[in-house]
């Protein structure tokens, strides 16, 4: 047998990789230079920007997959690292944080018309000012705070950014040193002159954010409201200041409440401890007159197990007529008095299961010193609330009645003597 032997052979083929299988690099600092070069050809002029941007930028550059590095360079020049510098100090000069203060509007409609072309874009946004924010204390200096606090409120105002990425304020690393309050400020007084106070309560609250802004400010001494009012005072933010007095207020009526509760609710409490936190609470200003007797009256009325009962027992008459004192204290004028009445005609109306105790919540009043007769039948001719008015009005005839009557056998008498 003979023959050459076979030489070996390797098994298996070779596949070619198609070149539209090949995965392409990854390569932002190639894309920021052709950004910035693109930019800088243009100008600071906003509308060639915006048409750089629609027409060149994203045909020939791969806007959509590097549209954060796109972001970065817009917000502040170059990429944003992830410590917060920037990325081999490349940076240009077309972008938000070095706009002058009165180009910042101008400059960010170039945002919102883009985004509004490519909507694409528009969660990228959000993502992109929140990560700048927590990382805007390395990044920028107090002025391009400002800056970006004034394209913020522009962008939430318009809807295109959504109000969560401001509870990011209230990280530690940016209360120090007043980073946050130099962000909001800014944001704050941007607002107001586009917008209305009710409107950016309302998107505060969507952040998340305390309503009387002390989360915002470092701890201690300068989350006290006081300093916070004086703040927005210097700062000529008087919206600002009538609002943090409207939370001190609110506060303040909150904390009453509390403690009205607790006084009612507990069987040893003192009631020359009440009467003296009532009275230093009014003289303080933290509350009226006419709302801590409402609050008192509200505390006793739910208080007991008649709060829930559909028949209101004999207790709480009993219980009421402890407080007769107290309430005689506060009500000392005739306004007063009616004020009080139509306090306790909603409180009736609000509380179906004491919808028919009206009456007799006055009536024991009356004889408790608390309320006179001139009050009760000015209130029951012409000062009651239109609330249950119907109601309230048919269970009083009996009694103003009766009252009158009293009136004029009184004046009688004086008459004979």
């Amino acid at each position: 047998m003979s023959g050459k032997a076979l030489k070996p052979t390797l098994s298996g083929t070779r596949n070619k990789t198609r070149k539209r299988d090949e995965k392409e690099r990854y390569e932002p600092q190639v894309f920021r230079d052709a950004i910035i070069a693109g930019l800088e050809d243009v100008g600071n002029n906003h509308d060639q920007l915006l048409k750089y941007l629609c027409d060149t930028a994203t045909g020939k550059l791969d806007v959509k997959r590097y549209g954060e590095t796109l972001l970065d360079v817009l917000f502040v020049g170059g990429i944003i690292s992830a410590g917060g510098a920037i990325e081999g100090n490349v940076r240009t000069d077309i972008c938000l944080i070095s706009q002058e203060p009165k180009d910042v509007k101008s400059f960010t409609n170039i945002f919102i018309q883009f985004i509004r072309r490519y909507k694409w874009l528009q969660n990228r946004l959000g993502e992109e000012i929140r990560k700048i924010i927590m990382v805007m204390r390395v990044c920028l200096n107090d002025v391009e705070r400002g800056l970006l606090g004034s394209a913020t409120a522009l962008l939430l105002i318009e809807g295109i950014i959504p109000p969560t990425l401001l509870s990011g304020l209230t990280q530690d690393h940016l209360l120090k040193d007043e980073i946050s309050v130099t962000f909001a400020t800014s944001l704050f007084r941007t607002w107001l002159q586009e917008r209305d106070m009710a409107s950016l309560t309302s998107t505060l609250k969507k952040a998340s954010l305390d309503p009387s802004l002390q989360d915002i400010f470092p701890a201690g001494p300068k989350r006290n409201l006081d300093h916070i009012e004086s703040y927005f005072k210097e700062q000529g933010l008087n919206e600002m200041v009538q609002h943090v007095r409207s939370q001190r207020a609110s506060n303040n009526r909150k904390q009453f409440v509390s403690r009205i509760k607790l006084f009612v609710n507990d069987d040893e409490y003192n009631t020359s401890e009440l009467s003296t936190y009532i009275k230093e609470a009014i003289e303080q200003g933290k509350v009226t007159q006419v709302y801590a007797m409402q609050i008192l009256f509200s505390a006793i009325a739910n208080s007991g197990d008649w709060a829930s009962s559909d028949i209101i027992p004999d207790d709480f008459y009993k219980e009421l007529k402890q407080y007769c004192t107290l309430f005689k204290g506060i009500a000392k004028t005739h306004k007063l008095q009616i004020e009080f009445m139509n306090k306790i005609q909603e409180f009736c109306y609000d509380n179906i299961n004491f919808l028919k105790t009206f009456h007799k919540v006055i009536f024991m009043l009356y004889h408790g010193n608390v309320l006179e007769e001139d009050a009760i039948v000015e209130w029951y001719k012409s000062a009651h609330s239109n609330r249950g008015q119907t109601e309230f009005l048919s269970q009083m005839e009996k009694m103003v009645h009766w009252l009158e009557n009293a009136e004029e056998e009184d004046d009688s008498d004086e008459d004979e003597e």
